[in-house]
């Protein structure tokens, strides 16, 4: 009987809930312990992340940076380029206008007009276009009339601008236009009255002022 009774209390025991056995604060803590792992984990990738987020800005700029290098290289070569070419065109350009200035001072005329007329045509924008006009206008003097206007319509504020005016209004002299010499003789009068040549206009402007009409006397008888 004893044996029947404890036979019968064992298999009571056995057959309980297999949870009634389990320590729950194991499994907390290990359960805590895997969830600390894991946020370890995370921030250990990213950490790893950041830190190729980072290493990829550096990588980006060292990119931009080259790509500059590169582009600064080769717009540096175009502007050496580019500066040497304009050089050896002012220097051409320069080569031709002293040379028709320097036959200009031994009466050279016809070589004058020549080179004058060839810089002009292949400088027209260069630093003595303006010169060249003047010279030009002053030597070619069939063509002279429309240089000197044009010359002043483009540069009044030429340092030959006064004397322009001077030479024109000999131009019109000689082609019978003294109106027109006497208005630019009388404004480079009033313009420009310290001028060196202020003498020669203002003799010029004597010569070709209108005389007065002289008045029969009238005979009283």
């Amino acid at each position: 009987m004893y044996h029947l009774s404890l036979v019968a209390f064992l298999s009571i025991f056995a057959w309980q809930p297999v949870s009634a056995g389990i320590n729950t604060a194991k499994v907390v803590m290990d359960h805590n312990q895997k969830i600390k792992c894991l946020v370890h984990k995370n921030k250990a990738l990213l950490g790893k992340i950041e830190l190729l987020e980072q290493q990829q800005k550096i990588s980006t700029g060292k990119i931009k940076e080259l790509f500059n290098l590169i582009t600064y290289q080769k717009s540096s070569a175009a502007i050496v380029k580019t500066t040497l070419r304009v050089r050896e065109h002012d220097q051409k350009a320069k080569r031709i206008y002293t040379k028709a200035r320097s036959l200009l001072v031994t009466d050279q005329y016809d070589q004058v007009i020549n080179l004058f007329k060839q810089y002009l045509a292949t400088y027209p924008n260069n630093n003595h276009t303006s010169d060249a006009h003047y010279w030009l206008a002053k030597e070619d003097f069939y063509n002279a009339r429309n240089a000197f206007v044009a010359f002043q319509q483009q540069n009044p504020l030429h340092y030959k601008f006064s004397n322009s005016l001077f030479e024109l209004a000999k131009v019109y002299i000689e082609l019978n236009q003294q109106d027109k010499a006497r208005g630019l003789l009388s404004a480079m009068l009033v313009k420009f009255p310290s001028h060196k040549a202020i003498n020669r206009a203002k003799q010029l402007l004597s010569k070709v002022i209108t005389p007065k009409p002289k008045l029969n006397k009238l005979t009283i008888n």
